[in-house]
């Protein structure tokens, strides 16, 4: 059995992330385990009245679980509730480890505010495992049946699909924009034989070839709207996350812009 994480902000039934986390995980079979964070900062390790606060939001969290197992009961899935007090970014990145991926909210960027700063985009740059990520402002279809892959031939996007593959293969519709540029012959590592391995995973898809342009990642959002597509599998952070932080790019722009949910692997 498969295991799902998601990673529960709002304790209520319709967060996008409950709603997409539970469809997905009804879907492909697996177990999900709803997890909170309460986040602990070392400037307030000192605070009494701050840890009494943290320890109140603690008891309060606990307390939901006859809420998460209801909501796993509703979609016919099993699952445990899990509640995790301390540095929110590691224990997010080693918590998931061991699950296909893992559900989180996206939330809705401060455009004045550069990416990286939240808790959600800076796991993007620790050791987490794929992450299935849902904007807080969605409304769409929660099976995710229409899939659009953007295939680089980097290991990122290879990771991205290996984790989105238990949906690959219930899906609708799979669409790749093959994007890979030719290495140097006999000096580049061959190219990744994408093709052959959905095939061989029962994949049927549409493949197409993708030229890169000076805002790939609009391109990207808009081949997905074309395609009216459910979710966008890539990977993330395909040049140096630095020069994606500072100068922008695919990555960057397809978490800032996104309207639709993102399986990202990094």
């Amino acid at each position: 059995m498969m295991d799902l994480i998601i990673n529960v902000e709002r304790m209520e039934d319709d967060a996008p992330a409950n709603v997409v986390g539970m469809a997905t995980a009804r879907r492909i079979g697996a177990f999900v385990t709803g997890m909170h964070v309460v986040a602990v900062y070392p400037p307030i390790m000192t605070m009494p009245e701050a840890m009494a606060l943290l320890d109140t939001e603690e008891r309060a969290a606990q307390a939901h679980g006859g809420w998460w197992q209801g909501l796993c009961e509703r979609y016919g899935v099993q699952g445990e509730w899990e509640v995790i007090r301390g540095s929110y970014v590691p224990i997010l990145a080693k918590r998931s480890r061991l699950a296909q991926f893992i559900v989180t909210d996206l939330p809705v960027k401060n455009p004045d505010s550069p990416i990286g700063f939240d808790n959600i985009t800076r796991a993007l740059f620790g050791d987490a495992a794929p992450m299935l990520l849902v904007p807080e402002t969605w409304q769409g279809v929660a099976t995710l049946e229409r899939v659009l892959i953007a295939w680089n031939g980097s290991g990122e996007a290879a990771d991205a699909v290996k984790a989105a593959l238990p949906l690959l293969q219930r899906a609708s519709k799979v669409r790749v924009l093959d994007g890979e540029r030719a290495g140097l012959p006999g000096l580049a590592p061959p190219a990744l034989s994408l093709r052959a391995w959905l095939a061989r995973q029962g994949v049927t898809v549409e493949w197409e070839h993708f030229d890169d342009s000076p805002n790939t990642g609009k391109a990207l959002l808009d081949e997905a709207r074309a395609m009216d597509a459910h979710l966008l599998v890539m990977g993330a952070w395909g040049r140096s996350r630095l020069s994606e932080l500072v100068l922008g790019g695919a990555t960057r722009y397809v978490l800032d812009h996104t309207h639709l949910p993102l399986l990202m692997a990094h």
